[in-house]
């Protein structure tokens, strides 16, 4: 303050010595009243000065705690009215490392939101910031493409609910024909179906990625794919008579249950396969909204210090499909061991297939935890809309006699004209996600993950279901006419639920 005092009274001295003419002396004295009156002010009012540390803005976030030292600071000094100047220092901690702001996004500078802008975008942005400090288009134009952003790609190692068959293919005693195969029977058994098949695990891949807009704060952009491979089960049996093998179904004619021989002894011989087959492929493109975070320090049981940590609550808000592709195919080759007319050979197939497409709105909510290099992410998703439900049931018989020659009809065993066509219909439904992955940071910008997923979805319609076993044998190849007894096979639509989940291991990378 004193020195202050005496640079006033060297400014007035000089005035008053030095010899200019009555013009130049005029302005000079304004001028050092001036200098005079402004060191005054400066003398009697208390000043704060500020650590050249913390001048520019606070990283925020996680923080790779590599070659990590501290300096505890004082706590900043309350200034007293006869203090002439407080000097404050950070009380923050100084640490030494790559800085990651919330999300995984470095800090360079302190460059937040755009800088400037030309040609109708921004020259650099950072997510959370103001809207474009300076423009040379409207706000609404400036918007960065992409802004900082993310990739994050994973392996699925996922299970799902099987599909439930009914008995297809069965085995029994040749010792008496009219009970060979058939349901109910003391030796029956059955080889394929009464069971659940594409139960096992499914290998897949999920992919998301997006970025944050720029010139909206705490807005993004995300899209994601989701693909489980068509998964082929299939299964395979053959006879030449011994042991037998038989297609079981309930006569409605007879009002009690039968079956057509694939395999008899001195009969007819053969083979049959039995293949099913499912594919699941997901995509969304939703809205990403930052609601919430938090940062500060936490206790770290790996190391003797602390580590920066950070809590982020996003809403999302978008589109989202789904389609599981199934289908069940039942194919017999038979020969026939009996003379002519009833020679030849029969090839025979029947084939069920669904579709089942989602289309609807999703929100949701996306946690994420950080401390030091490790994190935790969970989200909930709620899918909302129409499920849209196809089934096609088709069939076909070649049979080929040496008395009537090669004939193909359009029907199996199971497959008739009572129930074939292709049906669909729309209905109502939700389908529910939930999830939670771990991560380690490895570098700035890559973070690898492993994690568990769920996603369940009600109204769906599965090949299994749609199978009437209860069979009229006058429709079989060749039809018998005129045609008595009921209609069956018949078609209607048997809805379940479906549900997949499983484990994922993969990486992000942001920028």
């Amino acid at each position: 303050m004193l020195k202050r005092q005496n640079l006033a009274r060297w400014s007035l001295w000089l005035v008053q010595h030095l010899r200019l003419p009555q013009s130049g002396r005029f302005v000079a004295s304004h001028i050092a009243a001036s200098v005079a009156f402004a060191v005054c002010l400066m003398a009697a009012s208390p000043v704060e000065a500020q650590s050249p540390s913390n001048s520019g803005r606070q990283a925020r976030g996680p923080v790779r705690p590599g070659n990590t030292s501290r300096s505890a600071a004082p706590a900043r000094k309350q200034a007293k009215p006869h203090d002439p100047v407080v000097t404050a220092a950070s009380h923050q901690e100084i640490i030494e490392g790559d800085v990651i702001l919330d999300g995984g996004y470095e800090v360079q500078g302190s460059n937040i939101g755009c800088d400037s802008c030309g040609g109708g975008g921004c020259d650099s942005c950072s997510v959370g910031g103001p809207l474009c400090d300076s423009c040379h288009v409207p706000h609404r134009f400036c918007i960065c493409f992409p802004a900082h952003g993310w990739v994050h790609a994973e392996y699925l190692l996922w299970y799902q609910s099987g599909m439930r068959l009914p008995p297809l293919v069965t085995t029994g005693s040749g010792a008496n024909q009219a009970t060979a195969g058939v349901l109910g029977a003391a030796t029956t058994s059955t080889l394929f179906g009464d069971d659940v098949v594409q139960d096992g695990d499914r290998s897949g891949f999920r992919i998301r990625f997006g970025w944050w807009l720029g010139a909206f704060p705490g807005w993004g952009v995300e899209g994601e794919y989701v693909g489980l491979g068509e998964n082929t089960e299939t299964f395979t049996a053959a006879s030449t008579g011994t042991p037998v093998l038989a297609r079981p179904f309930f006569n409605v004619l007879t009002g009690a249950e039968d079956a057509q021989l694939l395999a008899f002894p001195a009969m007819i011989g053969g083979d049959v396969t039995a293949t099913t087959t499912s594919q699941l492929d997901g995509a969304a493109v939703r809205f990403r909204r930052q609601l919430y975070s938090t940062s500060g320090c936490g206790y770290s049981p790996w190391y003797c210090q602390t580590v920066p940590t950070s809590t982020r609550l996003d809403g999302t808000v978008g589109y989202r499909f789904w389609e599981l592709d199934e289908s069940l195919q039942i194919q017999e080759r038979l020969t026939s061991q009996l003379p002519a007319p009833d020679d030849g050979t029969f090839n025979i197939v029947d084939r069920f297939a669904t579709r089942n497409q989602f289309n609807g709105g999703e929100i949701g909510f996306m946690w994420q935890g950080r401390r030091g290099w490790w994190s935790m992410d969970a989200l909930m998703r709620l899918g909302i809309g129409n499920v849209h439900q196809t089934v096609t049931v088709s069939g076909t018989s070649t049979i080929v006699n040496s008395v009537s020659g090669t004939n193909t009809t359009a029907n199996g065993i199971l497959a008739q004209r009572t129930n074939i066509g292709t049906f669909e219909r729309n209905e109502f439904t939700m389908v529910p996600e939930l999830g939670v992955t771990l991560g380690y940071q490895l570098t700035r910008r890559l973070r690898m993950t492993a994690g568990y997923s769920l996603v369940y979805w009600g109204n769906v319609v599965r090949p299994g279901d749609q199978v009437d076993l209860n069979v009229n044998p006058e429709l079989f190849a060749p039809e018998v006419s005129p045609f008595t007894g009921a209609n069956r096979p018949q078609f209607q639509f048997v809805e379940t639920d479906y549900w997949v989940h499983g484990l994922n291991f993969g990486g992000e990378f942001r920028w």
